[in-house]
């Protein structure tokens, strides 16, 4: 199911206003996944917890992706310290997700899923459902009757299933014994002054050998299992007769992806260290690294190969491509693998052995392989890692090229999901302000108060509420991670001592939200301005206007669509900080003003910010011009856009330092 359009559609962030969050869990951290230039499938995301205090295994928490429908459940998976899901179907370039994750304190929760992974007989088989996708094979292969020994290996995959169970590989065909389904195998090194071997193994010169067993996890995003490989040189002078010469790790990774129809996402992961203080050297040669040898029911006849660049088994072999088609004759109709090679690659894209048409007298010739080493030398040093990636989308069926190169861009260009609020420390303390000078004073200050206690007691932070000055002290507002300007107007502060207080306070890391007439306070201040991000100047009568989401990925704007039709003063401002991030504009061409011409005129064109953020300073700032009649905070719209601002300046707010504020006040 599609649930974005590039035109982006309305996100609702369920911020426990409209649906009254469930006293036994809370939401911790919201997520925007940008599907940035390109179109996604079934994409992986994944974001960093490296500095969130969440860790813990996948229970105990719950996440949502917040839809215009409403909330639609996400499983997740906990690695390290990274949380991954999927973005589950289609998801247009330039389209974002909404997510969040919300910690759960009743029972233990954990995500469900049917991918699995298993050990049996000397293999780790993945399965999804009760279909088989892989099966990595560990213990060794003993070869054909007649064969020499020196063909036995493991440490490979077979066989790889297509998701109508069709098996897509092979191993030791008679034609070439040696080759073992999914493998990656050099041909031609240099080890030691040593010519080695590890493709031929009837040569007896190398072999590759798995050390130990492999591990596994599985969960409800991925299956993942990691192997040891040692290729070892059988010509070594050696005691034993035989030396370590690489060592290479295998990391298998299969995607919980779509349904059980497919298509199956596998990625590989294969890291070359040198196994001694001696370098290794990977000799140029035409075959050799990252192979597939296809199902013997493959052929001339049956298969059709085709790689990004548009060439085929007839005149592919020894070109380069980001990606190879393979796919022919099945059970199921057609089925087949789209192999791709990630931009990180050495030598990327690599060079293609393909067995070209007539290989074999025709029959049974499916043979591809990566090379990186095709045309030069590659050279690893001990002391470095070396690693290659490839991902597998295994089908059934006949996607087009444009998809096949849509899925290799989304695989070139991973996306990693930004943490948009984060609410998992403690519990923060908020003052809201409301004191007003001579002049107009606004009705909606006690609406304000009321609504903000209440946004308060739904999600998780104290408020305090004041309008006497003789409050703002420096030892009282140590108490509080933000000052909330209410409506305040005109002379907010009565004494410079209490500017300087408030000055200290914001200058050491305090946050500041500023609410409608807040910037029409201290209007004779200019730090104050640059602090709010302006100074009132104006505004029309009250009316109904358009206002842009020129930020849509905001925590206060999360909700609304490309378009907020709202009713409400539209203030115009002037002295606009030129660090504001705007969130909100009102479209001027929707907004009757006689005096329009004079002030803002063409300065802003056909859009005037109403809304902005600033997270440049020791404490993040936000400010709001809509919010002048008292019934505005009860409205659901609002009170989300209003929840998101102050959410989002706790998130930037720790710890106040005030050895960087300064001892006399500022003007500017």
């Amino acid at each position: 199911m599609t649930f974005f359009l590039r035109n982006r559609l309305c996100f609702f962030l369920a911020l426990a206003l409209t649906a009254q969050m469930n006293a036994q869990e809370k939401a911790v951290l919201t997520f925007v996944a940008s599907a940035g230039d390109f179109d996604r499938f079934d994409s992986p995301v994944s974001a960093s917890l490296e500095d969130v205090p969440i860790a813990g295994p996948d229970m105990g928490f719950r996440m949502a992706e917040q839809t215009p429908g409403g909330e639609v459940p996400v499983d997740f998976q906990f690695d390290g310290n990274r949380i991954w899901w999927q973005l589950s179907g289609e998801t247009p370039a330039g389209a974002d997700r909404i997510y969040r994750l919300y910690r759960t304190d009743g029972a233990p929760k954990a995500p469900a899923g049917n991918l699995t992974v298993s050990r049996e007989d000397g293999a780790i088989l993945f399965q999804k459902g009760k279909k088989n996708i892989l099966r990595y094979q560990y213990k060794e292969e003993m070869p054909p009757a007649g064969k020499s020994p020196l063909y036995r290996r493991g440490g490979f995959i077979h066989p790889l299933w297509s998701p109508g169970g069709e098996v897509l590989t092979r191993i030791q065909p008679p034609d070439h014994t040696h080759h073992y389904g999914i493998w990656n195998p050099w041909t031609h090194t240099t080890f030691e002054g040593r010519h080695l071997d590890f493709w031929n193994l009837n040569e007896g010169q190398a072999t590759v050998r798995v050390v130990g067993l492999p591990v596994f996890q599985q969960g409800a995003v991925f299956g993942e299992m990691s192997a040891r490989h040692e290729h070892v040189d059988l010509t070594a002078p050696a005691p034993e007769g035989y030396k370590a010469a690489l060592e290479e790790g295998w990391k298998i990774r299969v995607w919980n992806a779509g349904s059980e129809k497919g298509p199956w996402v596998v990625d590989f992961t294969s890291t070359l260290d040198c196994a001694t203080d001696s370098a290794l050297t990977i000799d140029a040669y035409r075959y050799q690294g990252f192979g597939y040898r296809g199902t013997e029911k493959w052929d001339d006849q049956t298969a059709r190969l085709l790689t990004s660049e548009g060439k085929d088994k007839s005149d592919g072999n020894g070109t380069r491509a980001r990606w190879i088609d393979v796919r022919g004759d099945s059970g199921p109709g057609k089925s087949g693998i789209l192999f791709m090679t990630n931009p990180q690659n050495h030598n990327f894209p690599e060079q293609l052995r393909i067995w070209p048409t007539g290989t074999n007298k025709g029959q049974e010739n499916v043979f591809i392989n990566f090379n990186p080493a095709q045309e030069q030398d590659w050279v690893l040093h001990p002391g470095k890692t070396y690693t290659l990636n490839y991902r597998m989308l295994v089908y059934d069926g006949t996607p087009s090229p444009e998809l096949m190169d849509k899925y290799w861009q989304d695989y070139a260009h991973p996306i990693e999901a930004r943490v948009a609020l984060n609410q998992s420390g403690g519990p923060k303390r908020v003052l809201v302000y409301t004191r007003n000078g001579k002049g107009y004073i606004h009705e909606n200050r006690a609406a304000s108060v009321e609504a903000i206690k209440k946004l308060g007691a739904e999600n998780g932070f104290i408020v305090d509420a004041t309008e006497d000055p003789a409050f703002i002290t420096e030892e009282n507002l140590k108490k509080y991670q933000a000052v909330i300007c209410s409506n305040t107007n005109n002379e907010t502060f009565d004494t410079e001592a209490g500017k300087l207080a408030f000055q200290r306070y914001i200058q050491a890391g305090g946050g500041f939200v500023g609410i409608h007439s807040a910037s029409g306070s201290e209007r004779q201040w200019p730090w104050f301005w640059s602090l709010l991000g302006g100074k009132f100047r104006r505004h029309p009568p009250l009316q109904s206007f358009d206002v842009k989401v020129i930020d849509p990925t905001h925590p206060s704007t999360l909700h609304l669509g490309k378009i907020w039709k709202w009713e409400d003063e539209c203030y115009y401002l002037e002295q606009f900080n030129p660090g504001n991030h705007v969130l909100l504009a009102a479209d001027l061409t929707t907004v009757e003003d006689d005096k329009k011409a004079e002030y803002p005129g063409v300065i802003f064109g056909n859009y005037i910010p109403l809304a902005w953020c600033r997270d440049n300073g020791p404490g993040r700032a936000w400010y709001t011009a809509l919010g002048h009649k008292p019934e505005y905070y009860a409205d659901p719209n609002y009170l989300k856009h209003l929840l998101g601002g102050i959410l989002w300046v706790l998130d930037g707010t720790d710890r106040l330092d005030y050895s960087r504020a300064t001892a006399v006040l500022m003007n500017d």
